[in-house]
């Protein structure tokens, strides 16, 4: 008997914070090119585990306001688990039938080590 799992449906992986706005109304601001990069969409929900320190939030992703790329801005009350510089991973989830399970495969952004503020990619595996 086949039922619903919640599996990972995409992530970027090792990404670095770029701003940390506690005055803001909320949610984790990307860059255009992120969202798409990351398989994202606007008011998806967002896990967001900060690896440098090592916490985990759920809010939602909305699109940066600005021309710059390689933006992950994390707003409102989330801003005081995550200062820029911090790497995370943005992660969403999916509910499919488990019957389909073994055969998923999650899109995986591994994003690189750099010194300044942008995040570039490392490696992407297409699924």
């Amino acid at each position: 008997m086949s039922h619903s799992i919640t599996v990972l449906k995409s992530k970027l992986h090792n990404a670095k914070v770029t701003h940390a706005l506690k005055d803001y109304e909320g949610s984790v601001a990307l860059s255009p090119e992120l969202i798409k990069l990351g398989k994202f969409s606007m008011h998806e929900q967002v896990h967001l585990w900060n690896i440098t320190q090592g916490t985990r939030l759920i809010t939602y992703i909305m699109e940066y306001d600005g021309d710059e790329k390689g933006i992950i801005c994390v707003n409102g009350a989330a801003a005081h688990s995550a200062n820029p510089g911090d790497r995370v991973i943005l992660a969403t989830f999916a509910e499919i039938d488990s019957e389909k399970a073994d055969n998923w495969e999650p899109h995986i952004v591994i994003m690189n080590e750099i010194t300044l503020k942008k995040n570039k990619i490392l490696e992407v595996n297409f699924f």
